[in-house]
């Protein structure tokens, strides 16, 4: 009678198992406002492809711009102050962390 052999299909307790991933953070948003400009601050690093869907009512858009990772500002056609707005949906393909964590969502409010 022999040895046994090396089991050879034993897991490697190191790596994850097949559709198992990492859970990633989820992007939060605080907005503000200075003005006719609306500032976004992020909890994590963004990336946005488009244009974002926050608007206060009665203004048209004018632009956006990044001033850091987590920092954009909207620029509007008129004083932002007290407007109410519009939400943007949990789950917005337009909105992802730089690893790839989706957004929690923004629900329609005031501005401060």
């Amino acid at each position: 009678m022999g040895f046994p052999n090396a089991k050879v299909h034993r897991r490697s307790r190191r790596k994850l198992g097949r559709g198992q991933i990492k859970p990633l953070p989820q992007v939060t948003v605080t907005p503000t406002d200075s003005g006719s400009t609306v500032i976004l601050t992020f909890n994590l690093p963004v990336v946005i492809n488009g244009s974002l869907d926050i608007k206060p009512s009665g203004l048209t858009f004018v632009g956006q711009v990044q001033t850091s990772q987590t920092v954009w500002t909207l620029t509007y056609s008129g004083a932002t102050t007290g407007k109410t707005y519009t939400g943007i949906p949990a789950g917005s393909p337009v909105i992802q962390s730089m690893q790839g964590g989706q957004f929690a969502g923004l629900p329609a409010g005031t501005l401060p």
